[in-house]
């Protein structure tokens, strides 16, 4: 489909050399709208980091079992009394640096207890190392591993369900640090039990809410000369709870058997855990939950805001507005769409109607006879008078040629051959000739001219 013809300029009158067409960028509605819907954004992720960080606690970080902090949640009491007594406690966030400071410092010493928080962030490789270091003599202190854990470290272990009543519990085994430490409060939430099958490893059970549940275990590995002990909780270690019952007791008879002690809180995730849990685990699933009320909210909004879009559909203005303002409303929308052949076939159109009113043309002529016009998406037919009896009056009354009033009134969307020319004269049908693939602006206000100057030249009745 071609475009309209671009009409040259009258002879004697400079063509214009920019447009009287606003650019088709958003509209100050457009970006009030937008600005609108990112400060509704920004006031919901505002709101969400204020939650957040009510909902998760102080910005100090988790202190919970650090050695270092003074807080109920922490363990620096338990740190400073195991210096007391001896020991020499050294605190770190990474498994593997740890062994690694550990077996760098005049060779391996296996002399020395390793207490382990959060041993499920830790890879197969890590666990490996670990067991080596039990097997050569260490204590390694897990702070309630799971069952993945236990399997990877192959413990004749297993994790069970247990509906307890948590509480200051008796010792209730043979081990010796228990015996001696009496009635301590582990407050365990996780429960361990004997894992079925032959193993050559042995493991002792304290602290049983019920007769298959422990709170506390002790595995020795077949031919290790250490030991792995598995704490169900840890709240008899924190400085709130240290004091009370024999927790204080308990926990420095697990822990001062070895003059070297590395308290080791496992910040990174490694890429393989045992656990399958990587890092995107650690956002917990309140995270998630809250993504998923962002994204049903904004569906919502969605079907709220969203407009179904579909053919334009005439009616009468609910209220007179001015001609003028009228004209610039439309002006405004075929800048906006670029529609620069249907802004062009409206000025033919109504030169048309106007033409046909001064020179006696019925104003309507059968419907789609003249042709098309196409913008896009859109066509719309031509309406108006018979084009052969319209141009040829124009043409009298003006002496232009017909194949000009022809081309400045329909353009390239009439019929390829106009009603008033005779093949039989012209030797053939006539065809318009091709206009450009694209109106520009230009095109378009020489065009408007154009038109102006045949309307004037026509003059009134």
């Amino acid at each position: 489909m071609t475009a309209p013809a671009e009409v040259a300029p009258e002879p004697g009158l400079a063509a214009p050399v920019s447009s009287t067409f606003q650019s088709g960028a958003p509209r100050p509605a457009s970006r009030r709208r937008l600005v609108r819907v990112l400060a509704v954004f920004a006031a919901l992720a505002v709101v969400y980091g204020v939650l957040a960080a009510l909902v998760g606690g102080s910005s100090d970080g988790d202190t919970s079992l650090d050695i270092g902090s003074p807080k109920p949640d922490g363990t620096m009491a338990l740190g400073q009394i195991l210096g007391h007594r001896g020991v020499t406690v050294r605190a770190g966030d990474d498994v593997a640096a740890a062994l690694d400071q550990a077996s760098g410092s005049a060779g391996t010493n296996p002399d020395r207890t390793f207490v382990i928080v959060h041993p499920g962030r830790l890879s197969d490789g890590t666990l490996s190392r670990l067991a080596d270091w039990v097997s050569a003599g260490a204590d390694v202190v897990l702070v309630e591993p799971d069952t993945a854990v236990l399997d990877a470290l192959r413990l004749p272990v297993r994790t069970v369900d247990a509906n307890a009543v948590v509480g200051p519990l008796p010792p209730g085994c043979p081990l010796a640090e228990a015996t001696a430490a009496g009635t301590a409060t582990i407050s365990p939430s996780t429960f361990y039990g004997r894992l079925s099958g032959d193993t050559a490893a042995t493991a002792t059970f304290c602290y049983r809410p019920t007769e298959r549940a422990a709170a506390l275990a002790v595995a020795r590995p077949a031919g290790g000369q250490g030991r792995f002990v598995l704490l169900g909780g840890s709240a008899f270690l924190t400085n709130r709870n240290l004091d009370h019952d024999g927790n204080a007791a308990l926990a420095l008879g697990l822990l001062v058997r070895h003059p070297q002690l590395d308290w080791v809180i496992q910040q990174r995730v490694a890429t393989n855990t045992v656990d399958g849990k990587g890092a995107v685990h650690l956002l917990g699933p309140g995270f998630w939950l809250t993504c998923l009320q962002l994204l049903v909210g904004l569906v919502l909004l969605a079907l709220w805001r969203g407009r179904r879009l579909g053919p334009p559909v005439p009616e009468p203005l609910p209220v007179v507005v001015r001609a003028a303002e009228t004209t610039e409303g439309r002006g405004r929308l075929y800048a906006a769409a670029r529609a620069r052949d249907l802004a062009a076939e409206a000025l033919r159109a109504g030169l048309r109607a106007r033409l046909a009113d001064r020179m006696g043309v019925a104003p309507h002529g059968e419907r789609g006879a003249v042709g098309t016009v196409r913008a896009g998406g859109v066509v719309t037919e031509i309406a108006g008078p018979d084009p052969g009896t319209l141009v040829a009056s124009v043409a009298e009354r003006t002496g232009r040629p017909a194949m000009t009033v022809w081309a400045l009134l329909y353009g390239s969307g009439g019929p390829a051959t106009p009603s008033f020319v005779d093949p039989r004269v012209s030797g053939g049908p006539l065809a318009v000739a091709p206009e450009p693939h694209e109106l520009d602006d230009a095109a378009l206000l020489r065009l408007a001219e154009a038109l102006d100057d045949l309307e004037r030249q026509v003059g009134g009745r």
